[in-house]
């Protein structure tokens, strides 16, 4: 896994599945109630697996963690609650908002919205931002995009990945 830090956050080389998974665990350490990330990135991405990887590091049975596609909205206890969204099958932003979305921001959990892209404007202010790209078969680029307050965790967030 290669760091390095950009104008608005991190990009991080993902060579392999544990990456992806470590990069899970290193978020969860992050993870406070309120928390809001959106995953965004292709079909194909990965985004389901970094939400899986944050759920299990915190606390949520493995087997429980399922994509949200049919569902829109999965709910898991761990450590902290998560809350997982997926924006995909949805017509328009209205429709995210409709879901009741905004209910869940300050519900003491984390919210972890897939598709984020597609409902961005309705994402609360601090929401972080996960990019996702597929290099070739196992490798991905990651960005991370910190609000401005949270960007003082950036260099803290890289050393617990090295």
């Amino acid at each position: 896994m290669k760091v390095t830090r950009s104008d608005k956050g991190l990009e991080i080389e993902l060579e392999c599945e544990s990456d992806t998974e470590e990069l899970g665990r290193a978020l969860a350490d992050f993870a406070v109630p309120g928390l809001v990330i959106g995953l965004i990135g292709p079909l194909g991405a990965g985004k389901t697996r970094l939400a899986r990887a944050i759920a299990e590091a915190l606390g949520v049975e493995a087997a429980a963690i399922a994509s949200p596609t049919f569902v829109l909205i999965h709910e898991y206890e761990g450590r902290i609650p998560i809350y997982h969204f997926d924006a995909y099958r949805l017509p328009s932003p209205r429709a995210f908002e409709d879901l009741g979305a905004a209910d869940y921001w300050n519900a003491g959990g984390v919210c972890l919205v897939e598709w984020a892209d597609r409902v961005l404007d309705l994402l609360p202010e601090g929401a972080w931002l996960i990019r996702i790209e597929p290099r070739a078969l196992s490798r991905r680029l990651v960005e991370i995009e910190l609000p401005e307050p949270a960007r003082a965790l950036l260099d803290a967030f890289a050393r617990r990945l090295v």
